[in-house]
């Protein structure tokens, strides 16, 4: 992937002016009507998924072939000079596992997503970033965050009614290969009461390089697992029994939470499934499991 290019005139830090990046690579998911919501034959259908109901893209967009990475992130910061709200804040969350519990710790952002002082590789998902930052950095690029109808299609990858991007088996194997960063067995050596993939075992106890595991229908890379994804739409348990194609962006909705889609290395396996819908605080939150990428309405 094109690294985004740094600019020599620092932009304005809210406005997030953008100064010509390089655009990461774009996938295009085609404009058509898709059904959206949990698929029959799944056995751990939640209410909020419910009813499968018919939804359309009435255009066509392009979607980040990965996760934004820390690399791209790091090209904007420098560009921009926006710093995140965990800079800000100066601490991110994560779990500390003597006390069974995610906190609040000093030192963590985007650079520092794990451990204090122990910088991310490039190629690891920005994560530690706030439905605000993940909407500055989709700005910069000339897009936005994607809605819930837009993210399923693209999760979807033009093949409707599978339960996981893998398929219906519980287990995220394919021919005896590792599909998803997920929960696994290295997990659960480092956070023991976790649940995790029986004996599954991808080659990462967290974060993984993105694009590691095999790509969707679409090309599109890390639509389960590695890092949850915000997207625009704030969240609403009654949904899917409101009419369809609202509006993708959460500034229309009043609401405090903002819905998060795809899984986590951090979440159980139930999360893994592709109608899930997951939700965290819409404002002054950021985590270790999630990250986001960006869409566009026109081609690059």
């Amino acid at each position: 992937m094109r690294r985004l290019r740094v600019a020599s005139v620092v932009a304005l830090l809210l406005g997030c002016q953008r100064t010509a990046p390089a655009v990461p690579e774009l996938v295009e998911i085609s404009a058509g009507s898709y059904l959206m919501g949990c698929v029959p034959v799944d056995p751990d259908c939640h209410v909020d998924e419910q009813p499968r109901h018919q939804e359309r893209l009435p255009a066509p967009i392009w979607m980040q072939r990965t996760e934004t990475t820390v690399g791209e992130w790091r090209d904007f910061a420098r560009a921009t000079g926006y710093p995140s709200e965990a800079e800000r804040a100066g601490r991110g969350r994560m779990f500390v596992v003597a006390h069974d519990a995610w906190e609040w710790i000093e030192g963590l952002s985007w650079a520092t997503p794990l451990t204090p002082g122990d910088s991310a590789p490039d190629n690891w998902p920005a994560v530690q970033v706030s439905p605000a930052d993940a909407e500055a950095f989709c700005r910069w690029l000339g897009g936005r965050l994607p809605s819930e109808v837009e993210w399923e299609r693209a999760a979807r990858g033009g093949e409707e009614g599978r339960i996981h991007v893998w398929g219906d088996d519980s287990s995220p194997l394919r021919d005896g290969k590792p599909q998803v960063n997920g929960p696994d067995r290295l997990t659960l050596e480092q956070f023991p009461r976790w649940k995790v993939f029986g004996d599954y075992i991808d080659g990462y106890a967290t974060l993984a390089p993105v694009g590691s595991f095999p790509v969707n229908g679409y090309g599109l890379a890390d639509m389960a697992g590695n890092a949850y994804e915000w997207t625009a739409d704030s969240y609403d348990s009654m949904a899917y029994r409101h009419s369809a194609n609202r509006v993708p962006l959460a500034e229309s909705v009043d609401s405090s939470m903002r819905v998060v889609r795809g899984g986590g290395w951090g979440y159980e396996p139930d999360h893994f499934r592709i109608s899930f819908r997951g939700y965290f605080e819409a404002r002054g939150f950021w985590t270790a499991t999630v990250g986001f990428r960006c869409v566009r309405d026109r081609a690059p």
